[in-house]
């Protein structure tokens, strides 16, 4: 796999899966690993098959731009107000984040078939010359870190039961019982501004991350995450445990987790040759859930269905100020996914239907672990929302399109 190697004692070394789930047909979860970079995200996309797809996608593809166009230079405009204290390094995540949210917005207004789509996103940057990470979010998105034979959530979730919390903590059970489920308070693409929560900690070795959707966090404890590192250290096998648990819980949404470990310089002094980092060229999953090898995907097109982002992405700047157009152009412009590796063994080649890719080949071995227990329910005071009336999944407020099965919403 990749390494981001500098001449600092740490680096992080990274590997991410993401899965359709059981119950979906459709994979709207999207992952960036950018090692060279330091930078990792997990998007979730909502609005339904195809318009998810493209929000979760343009969301990583922004942010993956964003970096690569101001790695080398100082952050384009003026500091807003909100953002001068922060760390030069944390506010480079948090404006990365709101330049996604711009593109989706533009896009989600520009285009009929994608009006209403937006995603969640958890964005870290490790930065091993500072011995720091900068974890930046918006939605249910999570990440945690597992220190010490200790875990515990860096982010909070941006929904419905944490606002009603917020603002009655004494809320009582069957209370929290009646609310509304499924239900976020923000995410990408649903206004032209969003408001970014950041969070800086210093690393230390030994120190992993996890970044995951709520497809990973609604259908395992956050005990069982724990116990996964009693029995592999190893990144991507982790990832393969984490999400096989998460599907023989139910496997109820797509399903993606990534784990950055950080590590000791000194621990590994190989240095991986071209053939052994990770092949990041774009993976195309279709309409049937299976998914499409790197060959057979154009170099530096990400294809989602029908929809070409590279094509959206221009669109973004002919409609929209752009204050990062020059020094993008000559950015590589490609969306850096998490690609198919081949299958070496029958659980690998039963993953492969059900639109599973992964970052390596690593067979990973069977967790042995109880099923967990059911989600607690959370959320928050009266609140009206849609319910679709094809399937009467709830709806995030202002999407026009089902997150559960696609079909459309009239207003």
């Amino acid at each position: 796999m990749g390494e981001f190697r500098t001449s600092s004692r740490t680096r992080p070394v990274a590997a991410a899966v993401t899965d359709v789930g059981r119950q979906r047909k459709h994979n709207e979860d999207n992952v960036l690993v950018k090692s060279e970079l330091g930078l990792f995200v997990v998007a979730d996309g909502m609005g339904g098959h195809n318009a998810g797809n493209v929000a979760s996608a343009l969301a990583t593809k922004s942010l993956d731009n964003f970096f690569e166009a101001t790695r080398a230079g100082s952050l384009p405009g003026p500091v807003p107000a909100d953002e001068q204290e922060l760390d030069p390094e944390a506010r480079r995540v948090v404006a990365a984040i709101r330049k996604a949210n711009h593109d989706v917005f533009v896009i989600s207004n520009t285009y009929t078939q994608h009006q209403g789509m937006g995603s969640t996103v958890v964005a870290a940057y490790v930065s091993c010359e500072t011995e720091q990470i900068h974890v930046g979010h918006v939605g249910d998105s999570r990440c945690y870190r597992i220190r010490h034979g200790e875990i515990e959530q860096l982010t909070k979730d941006h929904s419905l039961i944490n606002d009603a919390l917020a603002l009655k903590p004494d809320l009582s059970q069957d209370e929290l019982a009646r609310l509304p489920k499924n239900i976020i308070t923000r995410a990408l693409g649903m206004k032209d501004a969003v408001k970014v929560d950041i969070r800086s900690e210093n690393t230390q070795p030994g120190d992993v991350f996890l970044l995951c959707s709520d497809g990973l966090s609604g259908m395992i404890s956050e005990q069982q995450m724990l116990d996964v590192f009693d029995v592999t250290q190893d990144p991507h096998e982790a990832c393969e445990l984490l999400i096989e648990m998460a599907n023989e819980a139910g496997g109820t949404d797509n399903i993606s987790a990534l784990i950055v470990r950080i590590q000791l310089d000194a621990q590994d002094e190989r240095q991986p040759n071209s053939a052994e980092l990770d092949d990041t060229r774009p993976l195309h999953v279709d309409e049937f859930g299976e998914t499409v090898p790197p060959a057979a995907v154009q170099e530096g097109q990400l294809q989602v269905d029908d929809v070409d982002l590279d094509v959206a992405a221009q669109q973004v700047h002919s409609i929209a100020d752009s204050s990062l157009r020059s020094q993008a152009h000559s950015a590589s412009g490609t969306v850096a996914r998490v690609a198919a590796a081949p299958f070496t063994d029958r659980r690998s080649r039963a993953a492969a239907g059900s639109g599973r890719y992964t970052a390596v080949t690593t067979a990973a071995r069977p967790p042995a672990k109880d099923a967990p227990p059911s989600k607690s329910a959370k959320r928050a005071t009266e609140v009206r929302v849609a319910r679709c009336a094809h399937c009467k999944h709830e709806l995030f407020i202002g999407n026009r399109f089902c997150v559960e099965c696609g079909a459309p919403i009239k207003p």
